[in-house]
């Protein structure tokens, strides 16, 4: 079989191939940082550390369920870049269970990245503020910059997987999955 097949979109096969290459890489990455948590936490002292450590102040959510689910928060990741890579080798083979797994992942990072964008304070720390008084001027640049920079990448990555949603949905290149 060729890697880029003939009568075949020649950009779906080459960005399949590409996904696929960078999901295998990062399912390597993640299952690497999985395996010390779960050596580590077999032990009853890293249960104990972790009730007892001290998390700051107005913590983002996601980072609140991070610490405390710290294992599902790693193999998640790991679920998601295996599933991302088997997709991927999926949309090059042009099969539609792959097509539509595609579409419903698209889908869900569209909705993701849409969260991020209306409520960046999720992932990024909200400002120091007592009132009107800003109580840690430098943080709080940098947190606006952050929270700035995260909408922005929200924005551009959500309409990118919503296009590419659309695309596979919607698109001529439907009819080529089988």
């Amino acid at each position: 079989m060729k890697l880029l097949p003939e009568g075949k979109s020649k950009a779906l096969s080459a960005g399949a191939l590409a996904a696929a290459g960078a999901c295998a890489f990062m399912t390597v990455k993640a299952a690497l940082a999985l395996l010390p948590i779960l050596e580590l936490s077999v032990s009853p002292a890293f249960e104990l550390s972790m009730l007892r450590a001290t998390v700051p102040v107005d913590m983002p959510p996601l980072a609140r369920f991070m610490v405390d689910h710290v294992r599902l928060y790693f193999s998640f990741f790991l679920f998601f870049w295996l599933s991302g890579f088997i997709l991927s080798l999926g949309l090059w083979a042009r099969r539609e269970w792959a097509r539509r797994g595609a579409c419903w992942m698209f889908y869900l990072l569209s909705g993701a990245a849409l969260l991020v964008l209306f409520y960046p304070w999720l992932v990024v720390p909200k400002p120091f503020m007592h009132g009107d008084v800003s109580l840690a001027p430098e943080f709080n640049a940098v947190v606006k910059t952050a929270a700035y920079i995260a909408r922005l990448v929200s924005f551009l990555g959500g309409g990118l997987c919503l296009w590419g949603a659309l695309l596979l949905d919607r698109g001529r290149l439907k009819g080529e999955f089988v």
